[in-house]
């Protein structure tokens, strides 16, 4: 157990580490936010992947992966919602940098409600854990065991990963929430959530 674990945490990390979906939108919360404010936010992509990751080790993983068009729609979905925030983002009223809070933050808790939907629409996470999490089991111990280990320490690793991110984002922020610097981030989180549902949309269909 201990080389297959060993062998898990390393593959975990080069895969965590890469940026993806989650990172950039931790990224710019954390600068809008405050990355204190964006620890809700990383907690629900935690969450949420740890959620994908029991599904898929349940069976649903193996459905998803064997029909294209199912895993297409739910990414679809994912970037619906993508869509819905960054026009809302776009649309909102200028934040007030003089009032406490900026007046366009977010709380904690809305940013983790808005982070794990985002989270649960991306069934990427079901495919790396139905086409990996088996390479390291060890067939001489018990599976739901391993399996609960494995997709714990998983879910850990991407809420210390994203709070990384979210801690040096979150430096840059006293240098950009600055004169029109709260609008200018507002606008810009809406463009940054529209890009990455394009994003989204061209990997699902093209």
């Amino acid at each position: 157990m201990s080389e297959h674990f060993a062998l898990f945490l390393l593959t975990s990390w080069v895969n965590i580490l890469t940026p993806g979906l989650g990172v950039v939108m931790i990224v710019t919360l954390a600068v809008e936010n405050g990355w204190r404010r964006t620890v809700g936010a990383a907690l629900g992509l935690a969450l949420g992947i740890g959620i994908l990751f029991v599904l898929a080790v349940s069976g649903l993983g193996v459905i998803m992966a064997a029909s294209p068009k199912l895993f297409a729609a739910v990414k679809t979905a994912g970037a619906g919602v993508l869509v819905y925030l960054g026009v809302k983002k776009l649309l909102a009223s200028a934040p007030r940098a003089h009032a406490p809070g900026f007046g366009g933050e977010e709380s904690g808790r809305t940013l983790f409600v808005k982070a794990i939907v985002i989270s649960l629409t991306n069934p990427q996470p079901m495919i790396f854990a139905v086409s990996l999490l088996p390479q390291f089991i060890d067939p001489a111990i018990p599976y739901v065991p391993q399996v609960t280990l494995l997709v714990s320490v998983y879910v850990l690793m991407v809420f210390a990963t994203m709070i990384a991110y979210a801690v040096a984002a979150g430096h840059a922020r006293r240098f950009l929430m600055k004169g029109n610097g709260p609008i200018l981030m507002t606008r810009i989180t809406g463009f940054v959530f529209i890009g990455l549902a394009l994003w989204v949309l061209w990997g699902t269909f093209f």
